[in-house]
């Protein structure tokens, strides 16, 4: 068989098979709009587990990670770090959103902005902003497919089909089995992608160096100082790498899907416990990083970093292997994309559409609607990331700095009692102004006193001042009593 067949075996064969078993749940049992949207709220530790992980390997992991590595160096090491800080947080907020979220029969993240403030116009605010930083990270997932498919298929699978074959069936396991089905498959891509980038990100290294440590004395030999802060660029310091690991670690649960990823566990101890054994996913990431530092010491230099991963195993390695590859590379960009896709869904549906214009919606009637918005944002997705592939790259830009902005009023409304609504409307407003103000004019990272600070994280600072100060000056006891009433 030749390497173009094996590889496209490989690859059509984690699609088709990852998607039926994503099928499987639906097909078991009809699903309420709860079962469909949280997975009815029974998620053990094992499901748990893979569906909050599942935001760890996404196309950026397979492909982003081992090109920053290629591209910058020392700055790729935040990478490792951020995940293990996020966890700290996710511990102590995660258990307390989810028994909110079962009391209250919350599905989204505006749900439960909704119901901590008391304000519709504060939920529908925050699900357009949910929506605007999550259409472009889920066209990210689908241009990174069609790219992945293209290129390991050794051109056989054209991107375009490559993109309509894989979130049609995306579409469909999500369409009946909803979190269940995202949650399932998850573990498929989980074990798949270790496996790839473990092998591999050991594989190459001895192959050319005979060990890691060899490579990393070759690449400090061929480019010194590229393993030390700023490494190949020249702000991206050490403050730099701080800022974007707070920034990074207090935004991670603020993405409107994990948010709802954490109502469908069956209890706080089942997240607890999670958060404690989630950093082990950290290690994992290392492997991409050794990746990137090969291909930059073997490979002709890459018009594109991100390639480095699969451009390294096309030279190397047979067809079954870049197919492996390749069908991990996809389950990387489908199974978030289908939870991206669920997400943007209900975000719409429940707080844009229902809060809007038809308040009195049954469950039943929702649960129908947004399956069917599932098929719009997939095919609008779809097709900006056929025919106007950086039409949304500034949103892109912007989305992680833009859900942390989330961070104030949802951490604050959970746990400051003196939380207030005008509070969270200015402290959101105002940071959003300036994360887009800042990376719009391509001021990124911010000069500070001498400190290079990521432009995400300024705005957060700023925002939590606005809020608290606001919230300080709008407290009033008898409104929190009668809201608490």
């Amino acid at each position: 068989m030749s390497n173009e067949l094996a590889a496209m075996s490989v690859i059509l064969l984690f699609i088709v098979g990852t998607a039926i078993v994503g099928m499987i749940p639906g097909m078991k049992e009809k699903l309420t709009l709860e079962g469909w949207a949280v997975g009815g709220r029974r998620f053990g530790h094992w499901l748990s587990w893979f569906v909050l992980a599942g935001e760890i390997y996404t196309a950026f992991a397979f492909l982003g990670a081992s090109g920053w590595a290629y591209g910058k160096g020392a700055p790729a090491f935040y990478i490792l770090a951020y995940g293990s800080v996020a966890y700290v947080v996710g511990y102590y907020v995660l258990p307390a959103i989810s028994p909110i979220g079962k009391k209250h029969g919350l599905l989204t993240q505006p749900d439960l902005v909704e119901h901590l403030y008391g304000s519709k116009a504060l939920g529908i605010l925050v699900a357009i902003i949910g929506v605007l930083f999550l259409l472009p990270y889920l066209q990210l997932q689908i241009t990174g497919l069609g790219i992945i498919l293209e290129t390991t298929s050794y051109g056989l699978i054209p991107r375009i089909p490559a993109i309509l074959i894989a979130f049609t069936l995306v579409v469909i396991f999500l369409y009946l089995s909803g979190l269940k089905g995202v949650a399932s498959t998850a573990v498929i891509k989980d074990i798949v992608m270790i496996i790839a980038v473990v092998f591999f990100g050991l594989y190459l290294p001895i192959h050319f160096f005979g060990s890691v440590g060899g490579m990393f004395e070759a690449l400090n030999a061929a480019k010194p100082g590229f393993l030390t802060l700023p490494g190949g660029t020249k702000n991206l310091d050490v403050s730099w790498a701080m800022s974007t690991i707070a920034l990074t670690a207090l935004g991670f649960y603020m993405w409107p899907h994990l948010t709802a990823n954490s109502y469908s566990a069956k209890s706080p101890d089942v997240l607890r416990h999670n958060a404690v054994f989630l950093p082990l996913y950290q290690i994992s990431l290392i492997f991409p990083l050794l990746i990137g530092f090969t291909a930059l010491l073997v490979l002709k230099p890459l018009k594109n970093p991100d390639m480095a991963f699969m451009t390294i195993v096309r030279e190397v390695f047979p067809g079954w292997a870049v197919g492996l590859v390749g069908g991990a590379g996809a389950l990387a960009c489908m199974i978030p994309g289908a939870d991206l896709s669920l997400t943007t869904s209900m975000l719409f549906t429940r707080n844009v559409y229902v809060r809007w214009f038809n308040p009195n919606a049954s469950q039943e009637y929702q649960h129908k609607v947004v399956r069917m918005m599932v098929i719009v944002i997939v095919s609008i997705a779809a097709l900006l990331a056929i025919f106007a592939p950086n039409l949304l790259v500034n949103l892109l830009l912007m989305g992680y700095s833009g859900v942390t902005q989330f961070f104030p009023l949802i951490v604050g409304g959970v746990f400051w009692k003196k939380a207030t609504k005008a509070g969270a409307f200015s402290g959101l407003i105002v940071g959003e102004i300036l994360v887009a103000y800042l990376l719009l004019n391509k001021i990124d990272p911010v000069p500070i006193l001498g400190l290079h600070l990521n432009a995400g994280f300024v705005a957060l600072v700023v925002n939590a001042v606005v809020y608290v100060v606001v919230s300080l000056l709008t407290y009033s006891p008898t409104v929190m009593k009668e809201k608490e009433t």
